[in-house]
């Protein structure tokens, strides 16, 4: 399976659909109602590990999605 731009353009869209997914569901979670909020200044809030996958994975698109554009333009 070679890597092609489009082939690493469909992973990095799996991994920001993945990474958003991530992100988003403590706050739906939380607006929900089903998720304690933390008190003020306990530095957890909504920076669980699910968050910190949910960036990574975002990162991890972005970079993809940079080699794919530059892989794609020759370059």
């Amino acid at each position: 399976m070679a890597l092609t731009p489009d082939f690493l353009s469909q992973i990095a869209m799996v991994l920001g659909v993945v990474g958003l997914g991530c992100f988003a569901w403590p706050i739906m979670m939380r607006l929900n109602g089903k998720a304690q909020a933390e008190p003020p200044g306990s530095g957890r809030s909504l920076r669980s590990p699910l968050w910190w996958a949910g960036f990574l994975l975002t990162i991890a698109a972005i970079f993809l999605q940079r080699i794919a554009s530059q892989q794609a333009s020759g370059g």
